[in-house]
């Protein structure tokens, strides 16, 4: 795999890491899941041969942690200023999970600079379904205290493993805990901004077509939701056979799909 580049950005919720790799054409930004980072990218931007960037969120990753209570809204904020720093004038970009949501957001912040939109599965959920997620013990509780016996230890492992087939290589899931242990302190603000945004209404709001990737995962039941409410001219590719370790196990594809979607920076005229 070719090194990529690396750099940090100074904004508002402190320095910001991000991972890029040159080329031309139109840049392509890529936003990551929670509790992962810009690193989930790596291999698809191994492929890529076009300028692409996939940043830390502030509080993953190497980036600073955010200052005070994070918002989708920041974390946009955010991403704009890495954009500008690199010197882009129009983007596409591409958000997984919570980077979907990030992505719309960023969308409507910086307008008509957004080229291409693509979401790899859309958290949207209904007000029942927020109060549930929000519960102890759910994905927006905070993390374990760290014990002397390293007990949390055990228990962050098992929340990366549970969810995956013994099968998995141990090596990707070391990379899965490593990512979680960085992000452990505040991992959880994602999952909660996430949960107080607006999806649909932005969603909705936007006003041209987007992308969707629809893999089979935890958040298949908030995709098909949001599928009756896209703008017009949005496409929808069923990728139900692949689940949320999709840039992994199927990286050839993806890279694929985003060259036929998005590397003219615009979408196909037939969606």
């Amino acid at each position: 795999m070719t090194h990529p580049g690396r750099r940090l950005v100074d904004t508002k919720e402190g320095s910001v890491h991000v991972w890029t790799r040159e080329g031309t054409g139109l840049p392509l930004l890529l936003l990551h899941m929670s509790p992962r980072s810009g690193r989930m990218y790596l291999p698809a931007m191994a492929l890529l041969d076009r300028p692409v960037a996939a940043p830390d969120r502030p509080g993953f990753g190497y980036s600073d942690a955010p200052q005070g209570t994070p918002t989708i809204g920041r974390y946009a904020a955010a991403t704009l200023k890495v954009v500008n720093s690199l010197g882009w004038d129009r983007f596409d970009v591409i958000g997984t999970h919570t980077g979907a949501v990030e992505a719309i957001d960023l969308a409507h912040l910086a307008g008509e600079r957004v080229a291409g939109i693509g979401l790899v599965a859309v958290p949207a959920y209904t007000p029942e379904e927020v109060d549930e997620r929000r519960n102890p013990g759910r994905v927006a509780a905070p993390r374990p205290t760290p014990q002397h016996d390293g007990s949390h230890v055990r228990a962050m492992w098992e929340q990366r493993t549970a969810i995956r087939d013994p099968s998995v290589d141990p090596g990707y899931l070391q990379e899965l805990f490593l990512e979680s242990m960085l992000s452990a302190p505040g991992a959880h603000l994602a999952y909660r901004a996430v949960l107080a945004y607006p999806t649909l209404r932005r969603l909705v709001d936007l006003n041209r077509p987007v992308v969707v990737f629809a893999p089979s995962d935890d958040l298949t039941v908030q995709t098909r939701r949001a599928i009756p409410h896209l703008p017009s001219g949005s496409e929808v590719i069923d990728l139900q056979e692949l689940d949320f370790d999709l840039w992994k196990v199927a990286t050839t594809r993806m890279v694929g799909l985003i060259q036929t979607r998005f590397q003219a920076g615009q979408l196909p005229e037939n969606c």
